[in-house]
């Protein structure tokens, strides 16, 4: 079988689409539940590679924070970027504060969290591994 240039191209740029477009972090940094009170995020999440002794990966993130209530906050979203990091705690769990988030936070009616992990192996982005959490407040449901 003869193997052109032309065929080549085509499965590493189907390979660089599958790779940059499907949730491949996953195989690294596994988003298990989260809970948020007040500004404090405790996120439960595992890393599947730990099982076999390979060191953490280079991840970065999107934390968002949308308000239920479509007009609260003039319509705006609350958002925070990092990384490429390397996580070194060795708990099954992360705690952090999002100040940040106050105005999207406020909402009477609740909020929308959102997150998504990205991992960086080399020069490469993976596809991104996503988490949402829907915070109901008192009040009418």
């Amino acid at each position: 079988m003869i193997v052109t240039t032309r065929k080549l191209l085509l499965t590493g740029i189907i390979s660089y689409a599958v790779l940059t477009i499907a949730p491949v972090t996953r195989l690294v940094y596994w988003p298990v539940e989260t809970e948020v009170r007040n500004e404090t995020v405790t996120h439960f999440r595992s890393f599947p590679m730990d099982a076999l002794g390979l060191p953490r990966p280079r991840i970065s993130f999107v934390e968002i924070v949308k308000p239920l209530t479509p007009g609260h906050n003039g319509g705006q979203v609350c958002q925070d970027t990092g990384g490429p990091l390397k996580y070194d705690k060795q708990t099954g769990y992360g705690a952090w504060e999002i100040p940040w988030a106050a105005p999207c936070l406020s909402d009477p009616q609740g909020f929308v969290w959102q997150a998504q992990w990205t991992w960086h192996l080399g020069a490469l982005e993976l596809g991104p591994a996503q988490h949402e959490k829907i915070v109901l407040k008192g009040g009418k449901q």
